[in-house]
């Protein structure tokens, strides 16, 4: 018998044949798998729930009750996050969210307005029988160690102010380059100094509360807001008599505490000290921000940019190409270097915004970020990069845009599936920082967390 070797694929065995012919169903049902797959992952995506593109909580704080509109403010201090309101102070662990010290001004006092941190040293002013609306109390100043939740020093300012919200470096203190800058000086109801304003500004040692100047104002101006930084001390004034006064913008020199300059806010349109609001924006650069002072909607207001020579470079209206911009909470509007960044609204109807950037030397739109649809709620500018708070309202949910801030270029983007923006209060801080997102809530309905810390996933 004559046998032939058959190598194996020569001959197609049963296995071969069956395996051909499975070949189309295998590729359905790898075709169905992947159509599958990518509804789940665009479900995931949708919901903030796919790895590589979320945002998890790190932790929250505790719930606590409802805050008052005054004394109110936030700030990463090295390791410690720092917040304020009208009763305390306190301090987290940025990491654990662990909490390291707080803060009770004494007696029945409140808190009705801060300085920015400086040095880890934060500013106070409090007082009693305070309220939002009269101009009582607020007579106290007090230095705070961000590190120890210590007392510094403490003093008393020459007379009472309004308790106020307050912006991020403007009020009636502020820290920067070593110096505590306290106004001593305020206006009443109708607009009238109710202390000498010509002496008015005072600095000490932000350490030490030891006298370091006054300086002295040119006779017909008395100041609204004070700012420090490290190479300049920046007040808003009001200069003139009656119907001719005006807002000015002046720069003292942070070791005498002399005058260097002092321009009106717009030499060609003189701009009227009441009824306005001002806000020291920025002091370096310098950035002043005018608004209505009766407004029930969303605020908005004028920008006014002074160079390093103390002269005005440009008017940024409210309105124009960037859209409107709403000014109502210190987490909309930032300044980085040379630009102002904001979040603006635009359409017929006002119902979207978005991040704008505005070059501060020229007030021209640099660019306009598209990212997503819906309201922007809130933005930071940090290290050359804005970030940026979203709700999209065809999906209700939020979004996490990270935008370089010299030509808008979205460098990350991420989705919640949980609220960050809670209906029931406003973000008091926003923060971008070492990989984390931090957010403070301030709550006014009820109880809320004050704090809130993300990363990504």
């Amino acid at each position: 018998m004559t046998t032939t070797d058959a190598r194996a694929g020569d001959v197609p065995g049963p296995a071969a044949r069956s395996g051909r012919g499975r070949w189309p169903g295998c590729l359905a049902v790898v075709a169905v798998l992947a159509l599958v797959g990518g509804g789940v992952s665009g479900i995931l995506m949708i919901t903030g729930n796919m790895p590589g593109d979320s945002m998890d909580t790190v932790w929250e704080a505790p719930a606590d009750p409802a805050a008052a509109e005054h004394g109110n403010g936030s700030w990463p201090v090295g390791d410690v996050l720092v917040r304020s309101r009208f009763d305390a102070v306190t301090g987290y662990g940025t990491r654990t969210g662990k909490r390291q010290w707080e803060y009770v001004p004494p007696g029945r006092s409140e808190i009705c307005s801060t300085s920015a941190p400086d040095d880890s040293v934060l500013l106070l002013v409090h007082g009693e029988n305070v309220t939002a609306t009269r101009t009582e109390g607020c007579a106290d100043v007090t230095a705070l160690d961000l590190k120890t939740g210590k007392e510094l020093w403490s003093g008393s300012r020459k007379a009472s102010a309004e308790a106020t919200a307050g912006g991020p470096v403007s009020g009636t203190v502020a820290a920067g380059g070593g110096l505590a800058v306290v106004l001593d000086t305020w206006t009443d109801g109708d607009g009238e100094a109710v202390a000498d304003g010509r002496k008015a500004i005072r600095a000490v040692d932000l350490r030490t509360g030891e006298r370091r100047w006054t300086a002295t104002l040119p006779e017909d101006c008395r100041p609204f807001d004070v700012g420090a930084a490290q190479r300049r001390v920046a007040a808003v004034l009001s200069c003139g008599k009656g119907d001719r006064a005006e807002l000015t913008a002046a720069v003292l020199d942070p070791a005498t505490g002399t005058l260097l300059h002092n321009e009106p806010l717009d030499a060609r349109r003189p701009v009227a000290p009441s009824p306005v609001r001002t806000a020291l924006v920025s002091v370096d650069p310098l950035v002043v921000s005018v608004r209505p002072a009766y407004d029930d909607g969303p605020g908005t207001g004028t920008f006014f940019a002074f160079g390093a020579d103390g002269r005005r470079t440009s008017r940024i209206e409210s309105s124009g190409e960037h859209g409107k911009i709403v000014a109502d909470k210190p987490s909309k509007v930032a300044v980085d270097g040379e630009r102002l960044y904001a979040v603006a609204e635009f359409g017929k109807s006002s119902t979207s915004s978005r991040a704008v950037a505005v070059d501060l030397a020229t007030g021209r739109l640099v660019w306009q970020a598209d990212s997503g649809r819906g309201e922007t709620v809130a933005l930071a500018a940090h290290d050359g990069e804005v970030t940026v708070l979203q709700q999209d309202r065809g999906s209700f949910t939020e979004e996490l845009y990270v935008l370089d801030g010299a030509t808008g270029e979205e460098l990350d983007d991420r989705t919640f599936s949980f609220d960050v923006d809670h209906e029931d209060g406003w973000l008091g801080g926003f923060f971008n920082r070492d990989g984390l997102l931090i957010v403070s809530r301030y709550d006014t309905e009820g109880p809320g967390r004050p704090f809130a810390v993300y990363e990504r996933w």
